[in-house]
């Protein structure tokens, strides 16, 4: 999966809420021949149904909130991990309770063209920002640059 992480896919947003993110994205993606036009109604309905806000301090202290949010095979058209961060963080639900709002500062999209891959490509994904080491994560989570993003996810996504 570690060919699908590259500088250009890497954002960092100034958005002020998940709508105008996710509004922001999609049309990125969409004019990217990435995702079908269809996927941007359907990120926002999945996300509703399917909150993906993830606590990472759970991990370990001082990690970010992240969200996850991805969408179903058929409107995908690249397999891609789209990687954002925000300038201020910006409100999901928690996936664990969805009650909860996190505060997110990272979101790491996964588009797959691929939908039989789906379940094993998120279970890595999750993995990697999950198990890997706090101070690698660390490090990633401070990268200010696109091509630093890149150089520090890509190990982790292999190792995962």
């Amino acid at each position: 999966m570690t060919d699908l992480i590259t500088p250009e896919l890497v954002y960092f947003l100034n958005t002020p809420t998940q709508a105008a993110f996710f509004k922001t994205i999609s049309t990125t993606l969409v004019d990217q021949q990435i995702m079908a036009p269809a996927g941007k109604e359907a990120l926002i309905t999945r996300e509703q149904t399917f909150p993906s806000g993830m606590q990472l301090n759970e991990v370990a202290d001082g990690l970010p909130n992240i969200a996850i949010p991805h969408l179903e095979g058929e409107l995908v058209k690249q397999t891609r991990l789209v990687v954002v961060h925000f300038a201020i963080p910006v409100a999901f639900k928690d996936l664990a309770d969805a009650s909860r709002i996190l505060p997110v500062n990272w979101v790491f999209m996964l588009m797959n063209a691929e939908p039989q891959k789906q379940p094993e490509r998120m279970a890595q994904l999750i993995r990697a920002l999950t198990q890997s080491p706090a101070a690698q994560l660390k490090r990633l989570f401070a990268a200010k640059k696109a091509a630093q993003v890149v150089r520090l996810l890509t190990p982790l996504m292999t190792e995962a």
